[in-house]
């Protein structure tokens, strides 16, 4: 293994606060250009100073405004504030300080005013404070600290993925251009000619760079999209996107759009591609997952066969290659990935921050070992973002949709997913051997997920969702300390969230409101501190209906993640209308629970709550446990409403098929 420190030409106790990017020495070891590609976005990391804090904003104006305050002496994560993704983010990044603050002003409806507005925010993100000289572009401020731009960012001032965009344009250091114009929604299916117009949209941004991009290893080698863009394409018989040799192509079946991005008229490829789309608070939540995190732990999940070309893909040999990288890691292998094993893992909340999985499957499941059937209500809910390399066929054919297996990973958490559109054959997906090598030496994560060269890489169906500059830092190399976070400006109304939290609990104590009680526990979870919202919890909800009610949506991912399975039953029956990610959470922590529940009243309840997209699902774990406890009567009483309330057509019929098997 390489050292990065030696590559880098930087020792982790040179402190960054008094030398400037621009002085960085460039690595004086030839090596391949995947791993300049990390080493590159390892300098930047490696200079520019952290604030140890989070800031949390109440939209999308004020999260620009506050990127508009990072500069080459000090950055640090800004989060647009939800119940689910900002939590997940503090809990990983464990902040000394979270800030919460006010509105700031609308962002321009002008279009070209908005452009110069993010422009400027990535050009502050590039001067020293104090400068005489305020660039007002990111050109501007690159060329005043002799810096080269580490990739090129695309988006659209009219799609809400800009937020991931200016972030990670000002985080890494990128030139930041415009992606305009219609390219299909997230599951759709460019035409040849879409196709082609995209791509020659993406080559002409990287032309305007006046910075070299033609070939791998030059100066612009990572491309992200930060706007809707379709996930597939049909390239049938065009030469720029033959597919690998041997490849059973039908007419009309498509390929990965972030596959076809950024190649040459032969087909090699001249950067790699990541997409990133969705809501203003999941964009940024992607770009600060990417830009602030340092992964620690690596679960691996093996469920296939230890026959055949089937060993090709297992983890034999990356687990101790990751182990010595400092990655805490967890293998998996057949026996221990079994359906019911994956299933007492999904309990309160998966734990790792990175996960390498093999499965055999299909858009809508996939199996286990040997053979046992999972579905998209079995993905996992991680308690920390995640970065997933899913080597299973079809699970991104409609990323935008939870009833897919990909679209689940998305909405759970997942920030940086390399999985596929289509059925790509085993041959597609790089092996977990190569993909834990790269990994260890400092490859970014979805880079590490491509073949990259030879025969291999053809355009195919493995896209790549996120970062391309994205690098799971092994644990093994050091980082620069955080910086103390400053005083708080009480110009932008900023408040500590941890300091409301105890205020609201010195209420709470005195008034006994509900108010406060929920105020309490919502600062608590979003601050971190899961341990204490339970408790606050218990005594809230000792005080009756109205505290429960009050405080329940704050408590439950607490509760989840604590296993606290009766309280958060409790919780939940308090709500009016849970949201689909905490339907989740109850069936995903109470399932494996079932086998020991003697209460008929409570398993009666559950057949109320079986998800509606997929009610079989739910039914039919449900059902059996129902008849041992209170007999196949009671069960089909459970389960025969929902024949009628499943749409006709295959969901229904599995609804039969429960109803008929119950004994």
């Amino acid at each position: 293994m390489i050292l990065v420190a030696t590559l880098l030409g930087v020792s982790p106790q040179d402190s960054p606060l008094t030398r400037t990017v621009a002085e960085a020495e460039a690595p004086k070891v030839e090596i391949p250009w995947p791993m300049q590609m990390g080493i590159r976005s390892m300098q930047v990391r490696m200079r520019l100073p952290v604030v140890d804090q989070v800031v949390l904003v109440p939209d999308a104006a004020t999260y620009l405004d506050e990127i508009s305050r990072w500069s080459l002496r000090a950055r640090w994560p800004v989060l647009i504030e939800d119940d689910f993704l900002a939590p997940m983010f503090i809990r990983a990044f464990a902040p000394a300080r979270v800030v919460r603050r006010d509105a700031a002003s609308a962002l321009p409806a002008d279009p070209e005013a908005r452009r110069a507005a993010l422009r400027r925010a990535v050009a502050r993100a590039w001067t020293v404070p104090g400068s005489e000289v305020q660039p007002e572009t990111p050109a501007q401020a690159f060329a005043a600290v002799k810096f080269e731009p580490t990739g090129l960012v695309l988006t659209s001032v009219d799609d809400p993925s800009w937020t991931a965009g200016v972030a990670l344009a000002a985080g890494h250091g990128q030139a930041l251009l415009w992606l305009d114009g219609d390219y299909g929604n997230q599951d759709a299916t460019l035409s040849l000619e879409q196709m082609t117009a995209l791509s020659n949209a993406v080559e002409d941004a990287a032309k305007v760079t006046t910075l070299p991009y033609s070939s791998l290893g030059d100066a612009i080698d990572a491309v992200t999209i930060a706007r809707t863009v379709a996930v597939k394409a049909v390239v049938t018989n065009s030469t720029k996107w033959s597919p690998p040799r041997g490849a059973p192509v039908k007419s009309g079946e498509p390929v990965a759009v972030t596959d076809a991005l950024c190649r040459n008229d032969d087909g090699l490829r001249w950067a790699i591609a990541g997409w990133i789309f969705g809501s203003e608070a999941r964009g940024a939540f992607v770009a600060m997952s990417s830009l602030f995190l340092s992964p620690k732990s690596i679960w691996e999940i093996d469920t296939y066969p230890a026959t055949g070309d089937w060993t090709k893909y297992a983890f034999t040999e990356a687990t101790p290659m990751l182990a010595q990288a400092g990655f805490a890691v967890e293998p998996f292998t057949q026996m221990q990935a079994t359906s019911v094993a994956w299933g007492n893992m999904l309990m309160g909340g998966f734990p790792s921050d990175v996960l390498l999985m093999n499965t055999k499957g299909n858009m809508d499941f996939f199996e286990m070992f040997p053979s046992g059937l999972c579905y998209p209500e079995d993905v996992a809910i991680p308690n920390r973002p995640m970065a997933l390399h899913l080597i299973h066929s079809w699970s991104l054919t409609s990323p935008g949709a939870r009833s897919t297996v990909g679209g689940r990973w998305l909405e759970h958490g997942a920030y940086a997913y390399a999985g596929s559109v289509f059925e790509p054959f085993l041959l597609a997906f790089v092996p977990p051997v190569i993909m834990s090598q790269r990994l260890a030496n400092y490859v970014p994560f979805l880079v590490a997920a491509r073949w990259g060269e030879g025969p291999n890489d053809a355009t195919w169906r493995v896209t790549t969702l996120g970062d391309p500059l994205m690098v799971t830092i092994p644990p093994a190399q050091p980082l620069p300390q955080r910086a103390a976070a400053p005083p708080l400006d009480a110009a932008r109304h900023e408040r500590d969230v941890k300091a409301l939290a105890r205020e609201a609990l010195v209420a709470a104590k005195s008034s006994g409101a509900p108010v406060d009680f929920a105020r309490a526990l919502g600062d608590l979870v979003v601050s971190g501190d899961d341990a204490l919202a339970v408790q606050v919890w218990t005594l809230a909800s000792q005080k009756g209906p109205a505290h429960a009610s009050a405080c329940a949506r704050a408590a439950l991912g607490a509760l989840f993640r604590a296993r606290r399975a009766e309280d958060f039953v409790a919780a939940y029956r308090a709500l009016d209308t849970p949201t689909p990610i905490e339907q989740d959470q109850l069936w995903q922590l109470w399932t494996p629970l079932f086998g020991g529940c003697k209460d008929a009243a409570l398993l009666s309840w559950f057949a109320e709550q079986a998800r509606a997209e997929r009610p079989a699902v739910d039914l039919g774990r449900l059902a059996p446990e129902m008849a041992r406890v209170s007999g196949a009567d009671a069960a089909r009483a459970a389960v025969a409403p929902w024949i009628n309330r499943t749409p006709d057509g295959p969901l229904r019929t599995k609804v039969r098929e429960v109803y008929g098997a119950i004994r």
